[in-house]
């Protein structure tokens, strides 16, 4: 028995020695040779395997040093140890297979997509998917329930996974780094296993899962972590091609608590306790350089979300400083709708489901804060800036529910000297809104633009304040009313026809303003003027000063079609319906010319006070007219009477007594060639128009007439004038005249002007000629005197300017009554290229003067002269830090430029450089004085001018080419 159990321990020592043979080392060296071949055979790939070790008694395993290389090159993927820790004992009890642990250790996956739109690893997947040959195609087994398997644990160290995106550029890259994975209690027979995910993005930010996982319910829950994410390397990998904007800057940070399950009910997606951060997010257009969108900050907080329930719940969007460029282009489009219209015909949206329920989305507050946004609109012959700073808008409790109002604030400056405030409530579908508008200090110059296609007129000045409440509804017909109150401040207006002011006025005070445009009424209940300004010319055809400034526009012929419509459009829409309770004046003034009376007649009025009750354009009442003022602070006008709109019949009678003639000397010397010595004036002129028939009668009544000195106007009207004085005065030396005028004004032939030269001489304006045109002639030359020539970028006077300014005082002494005005002028196009230079050479010497004090030697970059060494040393140093891309250096150390070596890098160099300094307002408006300047100079200290008749006026910088030349500006004014 002894011997039989000897034999029975002597076969089990055996077996186990055999096992352990077997399991030490056959199977570690069988693993070793086979299994890269297997997987080369299987794959494609060239797999290598440095070592395996097995322990068939603990059932762990370790395959170290593995890699599979592409056909091509380059490694798919690899790692250093893989471990398998098998428990035994757990698998039998469990009648399945329990790992009770899985480490891997350094894998390193690289992906990439090619060129062709093929992935590294296709050929692989191709290779794997084929349908197995007829002997290794397996005989059908009945189905069975899968093996239990359950890992204990499975972490992985250190991995690695690399992106690259050859279809999208040899930068279009992407890699986790430092991928930490650890997974506890997975297995395939229910249960929730615990991850832990981290890694590090190559281009910076990092990336957490902390949640578990369901493999048989297919669920999970957790939290996501991303932070930093470089969302120029998002742009280039996933939206480049997709949207007509760039990303070239700026950082992504996002968190949620998740829970996702796949049921019967379907899929259910929860997110809560979410938020995202943007930071100094930047969007060009593709393909160019300029910055559309420079946003500093976006965070969106407490993001909920529910998949099946369709809600989306947000707490709060902020955002702030934020730059924001927009523009009209020449076809009236936005440069967004051009973009992104662009984008749609590539893209077009599919097609939606319209039974499908609305998302319901919440949003608590929105709030943007110290925004700016810069528009340009280019539809203007000259693109008109205008700008929103310091932009805050406020909407809280946002519904996209139709009817659900949202409180909104919006707070703004317009172009840095106006404010814009909205307040009130705005619906979005239907669209409507009710709010508070107030607008302060807005610059009326602003929109000159848009003025100049109707009128010749320049705003120089003007202020616009207003506030009341907008209402807008998006109705069919649209409905807009607004009511309030406003006042124009300061506005000054030119005809640009004969720059001088047209309209002006100190205040303009608007009250109880009602405006409907949808019915086309607009009523006002008081207009109040202060000290007001017009400048009213009756010209001698009749027609006024008016009809000048009206650019005349051209009508456009519509087709039958376009006129049908245009017909029934008229039909529909209202007539226009002005009202206006009350216009009140104080302090106005107006320059007054009559050139259809007996005399010219030419005046300035002040002191004017008066109203207009009554105005209303849908009726044919009378409108009540009351003017009081004063002619030159000593005749007294006033103007009464009544006017209908619709019939345009009136009654207007206007008085004028105690007018000073000689004040009229200019017009009478002009048009008779005498000077008014002495003499006053009364004015009677009553105007009546009923059903188109003018009756006029004209009063002329004038005391003490005495004719001056007799002028010397060879063009004057040659009119017995003395004796003409003489047989209309009376013997208390006064002049009566009584005329009537009468005639019908739908005659085309009536004309004032040829009834008054019935009675009286047909007076002859005549035009005046330029002030330097009348120097030129002092010296019987035709040279323009009015500007002075000068080299690009030169300050210095030539001698045939020279000559010009000692002919100008000579102007000047004989005409001691005027002054000179020089304005200095400075030519972008033309002055900076010769000038940037010397801007060069300014920036290397601050680079000098700051290497010095870095030495502790404190010298001001002005007091630097540069050696020729120290130029090109400091040339080549700027170059670098300007292009460091397309700097180096030779050999010898010699620097160069990359793409054009041989060239002199000096010059070259210099050239560059020049070409993207921009233009230096301060230094040109330098060289505009110094112009300035040289000219005063001269003819003050070699022409002898009195210093106190030059006048130096403020520089102009010109960004126009300067076609005619460069030249300063010179003008001529009369000494105050």
């Amino acid at each position: 028995m002894l011997k039989k159990a000897l034999i029975f321990c002597a076969f089990i020592a055996l077996l186990l020695a055999a096992y352990a043979g077997a399991g030490f080392y056959v199977l570690p060296k069988l693993a070793e040779e086979k299994l890269p071949a297997l997987l080369a055979e299987k794959t494609g790939l060239s797999v290598k395997l440095q070592a395996v070790h097995f322990n068939p008694f603990e059932l762990n395993a370790e395959l170290s040093g593995f890699s599979a290389g592409l056909p091509q090159g380059g490694q798919l993927l690899g790692f250093e140890q893989l471990a398998v820790d098998i428990d035994l004992l757990e698998s039998i009890r469990q009648r399945g297979l329990t790992i009770a642990a899985v480490t891997l250790s350094r894998p390193v996956v690289d992906l990439q997509r090619r060129a062709d739109g093929r992935f590294n690893f296709s050929d692989v997947l191709e290779k794997l998917s084929a349908p197995a040959s007829a002997d290794e195609q397996a005989a059908p087994t009945a189905e069975s329930e899968p093996t239990p398997i359950l890992v204990r644990r499975f972490v992985l160290e250190e991995g690695q996974i690399g992106w690259l995106d050859l279809q999208v550029g040899p930068a279009a890259g992407e890699s986790l780094s430092s991928l930490k994975l650890s997974v506890t209690e997975l297995g395939n027979q229910g249960g929730r296993a615990a991850i832990d995910l981290a890694a590090k993005l190559g281009s910076g930010g990092g990336l957490t899962w902390r949640g578990d996982l369901d493999l048989t319910a297919f669920g999970s829950k957790g939290r996501l972590k991303l932070e930093s994410l470089a969302l120029t390397k998002a742009w280039r990998l996933f939206l480049n091609g997709r949207l007509p904007l760039e990303i070239v800057d700026g950082r992504l940070a996002l968190q949620t608590d998740y829970d996702f399950s796949v049921t019967e009910a379907g899929t259910q997606l929860l997110l809560s306790n979410g938020g995202l951060d943007v930071k100094q997010l930047s969007l060009v257009e593709a393909g160019k350089s300029d910055k559309l969108i420079d946003l500093a900050s976006l965070a969106v907080n407490g993001i909920r979300l529910d998949l099946q329930k369709q809600q989306l719940d947000i707490a709060g969007v902020s955002s702030g400083n934020a730059l924001i460029k927009s523009w009209l282009q020449a076809d009236g489009q936005l440069n967004y709708q051009s973009l992104f219209a662009d984008q749609a015909a590539a893209d077009p949206a599919p097609t939606q489901d319209k039974t499908a329920e609305p998302w319901q989305i919440r949003l608590g507050e929105l709030s943007l804060v110290d925004y700016q946004i810069d528009f340009t609109d280019f539809t203007q012959p000259k693109p008109l800036p205008l700008q929103l700073s310091e932009l805050t808008v406020s909407i809280k409790d946002f519904r996209n529910q139709d009817g659900v109002g949202l409180p909104l604030q919006v707070s703004s400056r317009f172009n840095n000297t106006g404010s814009l405030k909205l307040a009130g409530d705005l619906v979005l579908a239907p669209f409507s809104t009710n709010l508070q508008l107030e607008l302060r200090d807005i610059k009326l110059k602003t929109f000159q633009s848009y003025l100049e296609p109707f009128v010749k007129l320049e705003l120089v000045d003007g202020d616009l304040d207003t506030s009341g409440q907008l209402h807008v509804a998006a109705t069919e017909p649209l409905q807009l009313t607004y009511r309030g109150n406003a006042n124009i401040d300061q506005l000054i207006t030119r005809d640009k026809a004969n720059n001088k002011d047209f309209v002006k006025w100190t205040k303009l005070d608007v009250q109880q303003m009602l405006l409907d445009v949808g019915k086309q009424d607009y009523a006002l209940g008081k207009v109040s003027f202060d000290r007001p300004y017009i400048r009213f010319m009756i010209k001698k055809d009749g027609t006024n000063n008016v009809a000048d400034i009206l650019v005349e526009q051209t009508p456009v012929k519509p087709g039958r079609d376009a006129a049908s419509k245009t017909s029934a459009q008229r039909v529909e829409s209202p007539e226009p319906v002005v009202k206006i309770g009350k216009i009140e004046m104080t302090g106005g003034q107006s320059d007054f010319a009559d050139y259809s009376l007996i005399l010219p007649f030419v005046v300035k009025m002040n002191a004017l006070n008066g109203e207009v009750d009554g105005f209303a354009s849908n009726t044919d009442q009378d409108v009540k007219l009351k003017l009081l003022g004063k002619v030159h602070d000593l005749a007294t006008v006033k103007i009464k009477g009544n006017y209908r709109l619709q019939s345009g019949d009136s009654d207007i009678a206007l008085d004028f007594s105690h007018m000073p003639l000689p004040l009229v000397t200019p017009y009478m010397a002009e048009f008779a060639g005498y000077r008014i010595e002495k003499g006053q004036m009364a004015l009677n002129l009553t105007y009546s128009i009923k059903k188109g028939q003018l009756s006029a009668q004209n009063k002329v009544f004038i005391d003490q007439l005495v004719l001056g000195e007799k002028v010397e106007n060879p063009k004057a009207v040659s009119l017995p004038l003395e004796l003409g004085v003489a047989l209309l005065k009376d013997g208390d030396g006064k002049i009566n005249l009584d005329f009537p005028i009468t005639g019908s004004l739908e005659d085309p032939q009536f004309s004032v002007g040829s009834l008054v030269a019935d009675v009286l001489v047909n007076l002859i304006t005549k035009a005046v000629t330029s002030p330097f045109k009348a120097l030129a002639s002092l010296f019987d030359a035709d040279n323009d005197y009015s500007s002075i020539s000068f080299a690009a970028g030169s300050r210095d006077l030539t001698p045939d300017e020279a000559v010009k300014l000692d002919r100008i005082a000579q102007a000047l002494a004989a005409k001691p009554e005027l002054v000179l005005e020089i304005k200095g002028v400075a030519y972008q196009i033309q002055d900076w290229p010769v000038m940037r230079f010397d801007a060069l050479k300014d920036i290397l010497k601050k680079m000098k003067s700051g290497e010095l004090s870095d030495k502790g030697e404190k010298i001001r970059s002005e007091y630097i002269e540069l050696s020729a060494a120290e130029y090109e040393r400091l040339l080549a140093k700027f170059y670098a830090e300007v292009f460091p891309q397309k700097f180096e250096r030779s050999l010898l150390g010699a620097p160069r430029i990359k793409d054009n070596p041989d060239a002199d890098f000096y010059i070259q160099a210099r050239q560059e450089l020049e070409a993207i300094m921009p233009p230096e307002p301060e230094r040109l408006n330098d060289l505009a004085v110094g112009r300035a300047n040289h000219i005063a100079k001269y003819l003050i200290e070699r022409a002898g001018v009195d210093r106190s008749r030059i006048y130096i006026l403020a520089t102009e910088l010109n960004n126009q080419d300067a076609e005619g030349g460069i030249h300063a500006l010179l003008s001529l004014n009369v000494a105050s």
